[in-house]
């Protein structure tokens, strides 16, 4: 360990500059309560682990100095990963460690008592972290990973931080077969023998993962070993030899195993709105993806045209479905209550626009209890008639811009795929704003959809709303 990473606090400058920061008096206090020498050695009796367990203990007493110490190991850790992922992957897709920064390096140190609303991702490390189950190193690596922005930026180069046997793990076959029909045009015997090759994988590996996770057993998933190929080799024989859908054998498993993985991770990338990877002109078989369709179109203005005007059309689309759904929902609650139809929007500017609770909620607008709130705003409701609305809206629109943009020849192919293109967008923006709607509480919710509908609120008087805009906005 360094016990300098309790008391040096990495940050950003408004420049975008990566610059340590020597707190003294987390330095004066690590070295008390510790008993280090002054010469920025580590601590050679106690191990990370155990430091981290003490100062969480104060910390948790209420201790705001052991509380910095921990924010500026976070701080050192958070600046370690985006270097370890940039090294990895930065010089093929494009980017550097500092491009990672700026997502998750967020932190500063208070020069007076006010607490700050502001959420860092420090704090959401620190909150989460529970030094019994996970030392705060690989706490703050996973959590990192995890980071919602920090995955889109690596998303828009090419990058799913996933490992091969977590994407074939969370993979089901009815979802195989799909992305390989209608995104890979595999044809059907080589779909059952890889849907094959997948069961056998789950049966083995996929059960030893999850015995292990009863057992206790944490981390990433590790390469499948020698005695897991052979199980799976097995399988394959023993249930489907009798078909003669099994070209395998024990020695190229693992390389079947990691090219399926890497056709699965390829589709996740595009579906979610990636950079697809370079591809030669003999591999027409790939998706059509609304981000990618002119990738590899001569006239570099026309894509960049075409991407703008998508991203415009998918931020117009989102604010006419909001609009409609809560119009008509607002509506139908005016004709039965006019009290119920404003409550119903006060409601939606509270959760959404101060991140305020359902029972905070219920007292503001003078009902008795949190069930009331939940059973008057129907949220999740709300968002699934939402995500219906901007499906059909989108794909309008979108085939609208392809056929403007795009060659003829692609719009048949493009037409079939959409569907499943656009719902996989669609989702994984609701499924975001669903998330947040469950841990944001006393701020104002920061997802896109939050945004849109809060803009939506203002526009039809609903003045709460107003300090939710101005913190996006900042």
């Amino acid at each position: 360990m360094k016990a300098s990473h309790y008391w040096q606090f990495v940050k950003l400058k408004a420049t975008g500059q990566c610059i340590r920061e020597t707190i003294s008096n987390a330095r004066e206090f690590f070295l008390q309560q510790f008993s280090a020498t002054d010469d920025l050695d580590a601590v050679p009796e106690l191990t990370d682990l155990q430091i981290q367990k003490q100062l969480w203990q104060l910390r948790q007493n209420g201790d705001a100095i052991a509380e910095i110490c921990l924010r500026c190991f976070i701080s050192n850790q958070i600046e370690q990963t985006c270097y370890l992922i940039a090294n990895q992957f930065g010089t093929v897709h494009g980017f550097r460690y500092h491009d990672l920064l700026v997502f998750v390096l967020n932190d500063y140190i208070e020069r007076h008592q006010n607490q700050s609303k502001f959420i860092s991702v420090t704090r959401e490390i620190l909150d989460s972290f529970e030094p019994e189950r996970s030392n705060l190193a690989t706490w703050t690596s996973r959590k990192v990973k995890q980071n919602r922005e920090l995955n889109a930026f690596l998303l828009e180069h090419g990058v799913y931080l996933v490992s091969d046997w977590a994407i074939l793990n969370d993979t089901s076959p009815k979802q195989l077969e799909r992305i390989y029909t209608e995104f890979y045009q595999t044809a059907q015997y080589s779909i059952q023998q890889t849907k094959n090759l997948l069961e056998a994988y789950h049966a083995v590996y996929r059960m030893d993962r999850l015995q292990s996770r009863l057992n206790g057993s944490k981390g990433q998933c590790p390469v499948p070993t020698p005695e897991q190929l052979q199980k799976i080799y097995e399988y394959l024989v023993a249930n489907h030899a009798e078909n003669h859908v099994v070209p395998i054998t024990l020695t190229n498993i693992l390389d079947k195993l990691q090219e399926m993985a890497s056709r699965l991770r390829q589709y996740r990338i595009q579906a979610r709105g990636g950079k697809s990877r370079q591809i030669s002109l003999d591999q027409p078989n790939l998706a059509i993806n609304p981000e990618t369709l002119l990738a590899n179109s001569e006239d570099e203005n026309e894509a960049f045209a075409f991407l703008a005007a998508y991203r415009q059309q998918f931020e117009q689309s989102l604010e006419k479905a909001i609009a409609k759904v809560t119009d008509i929902r607002h509506t139908k609650l005016k004709q039965r209550s006019p009290v119920q139809a404003a409550n119903f929007l006060t409601g939606l500017s509270l959760f959404h626009c101060r991140g305020q609770t359902m029972t905070e909620i219920a007292s503001e607008i003078g009902l008795e209890a949190q069930y009331q709130v939940t059973r008057l705003l129907k949220l999740k409701e709300l968002r699934s008639d939402i995500r219906r609305e901007i499906l059909g809206i989108l794909r309008e629109e979108v085939i609208g811009l392809v056929k403007f943009y795009a060659d003829p020849s692609q719009l048949s192919d493009l037409d079939q795929k959409l569907d499943v293109i656009l719902q996989e967008l669609v989702e994984e923006e609701m499924e975001c704003a669903e998330v947040e709607s469950i841990k944001s509480k006393g701020i104002p919710l920061r997802s896109r959809f939050a945004v849109k509908l809060c803009k939506y609120l203002l526009r039809v008087n609903a003045p709460i709303c107003k300090e939710a805009l101005h913190s996006s906005a900042g």
